[in-house]
């Protein structure tokens, strides 16, 4: 059963949410990825398969799709993939390091998106260093001029690293002064390439502390909405009950997928995971393709139970971390790779011992 006063609760996220990942195919390699994607990679989802599945989806409840990458300018079926579900009634919203911003992609932009983000990794010569290109930094500074000069609301996500952290006063005033709707500070995280540089970039606890400090003092009424993906660890315990499946107790609850899961996540490969990027695999609803229908149903019926014990897990972890603050979203993926293993091992057969 689940207490009536949680049944509309599906997470931290107001809105319900399908991060769409369709491709690593990008113009960049940046040393940092957290999905290792390139100028080499090839394949990726087809349009056809991501459209059936935001069809489905919809009827699930959620209500935005959320493009990242790779470079999403660059998917092949971009145009398709965004119309179609515009179409289905979602909103749309992308990342995209700003190089492919122009023409016809430009028009597609000012027409479907409803808020487009410009990455960035610090100041110009940080930026350019962590993206391998010199031109990084100018190409991402046109784009904001190209959008500005077409009305389009956009944002900045800037990832704070140890090299970056000094520089969030510079990229509120920066943001400020071209237009910026809205600033997105995030953590830098060691996944993908992103953990080869772990001790270089990653932030420790004090520095967890002054970048959130600095995200409440630099927000005022003359600069864009600020938001910093990390929160005080007793505020995250405390919304513990945002969460409708640790409301759960046994008998599966008939509501849509969007109550339970929040956001949920599409891969490059089709896999569809709760929560988070690069969480563990183990820990994936189902794939992209016929089976899919099937394969929420079951989800339904049994699957959350993993979910459950993650989401349980991760707060109790929380008390463990030593930290003040904490990138939420990061430590479920860290508690999934910690959990997953034991799952896995509990649901395998007895051995069978051979004399």
């Amino acid at each position: 059963t689940l207490p009536a006063d949680v049944s509309t609760r599906a997470g931290f996220m107001p809105a319900r949410v399908v991060h769409l990942h369709p491709s690593r195919f990008c113009n960049l390699a940046c040393k940092h990825c957290y999905s290792m994607s390139g100028p080499t990679e090839r394949g990726g989802l087809s349009p056809e398969a991501i459209t059936s599945a935001l069809a489905l989806l919809r009827s699930e409840g959620y209500e935005v799709v959320s493009l990242s990458g790779g470079e999403p300018l660059l998917y092949s079926g971009f145009e398709e993939v965004v119309r179609n579900a515009v179409a289905l009634g979602y909103r749309v919203n992308l990342i995209t390091n700003g190089a492919p911003v122009g023409g016809k992609l430009l028009d597609i932009i000012a027409e479907h998106i409803s808020l487009i983000a410009i990455s960035l990794d610090g100041p110009p010569d940080v930026h350019a260093d962590l993206r391998g290109d010199l031109r990084a930094f100018s190409r991402a500074e046109r784009a904001m001029d190209r959008l500005s000069e077409r009305g389009v609301r956009y944002g900045i996500a800037y990832c704070v690293s140890r090299e970056s952290l000094a520089g969030m006063p510079w990229l509120v005033e920066f943001a400020a002064d071209k237009g910026a709707a809205l600033v997105q500070f995030h953590p830098f995280a060691a996944t993908g390439r992103g953990q080869l540089l772990d001790a270089r970039l990653s932030l420790d606890a004090s520095e967890k502390a002054r970048a959130y400090v600095l995200a409440s003092l630099l927000e005022a009424e003359d600069t864009p909405a600020i938001h910093i993906d990390l929160a005080p660890v007793e505020a995250a315990r405390a919304q513990r009950n945002d969460y409708t499946v640790l409301g759960l107790e046994d008998n599966p609850y008939t509501m849509p997928l969007s109550d339970l899961v929040n956001p949920l996540v599409i891969d490059e490969l089709g896999r569809v995971l709760p929560l988070s990027y690069g969480i563990d695999p183990q820990f994936a609803l189902g794939r992209l393709g016929s089976d899919f229908p099937a394969a929420i149903t079951s989800y339904k019926a049994e699957g959350w139970r993993d979910l459950h014990t993650l989401l349980d897990t991760a707060f109790i972890r929380l008390g463990t971390r030593g930290e003040n603050f904490v990138d939420w979203f990061y430590h479920v993926v860290e508690t999934s790779y910690t959990l997953g293993h034991t799952i896995n091992m509990a649901n395998q057969p007895t051995p069978v011992s051979v004399e």
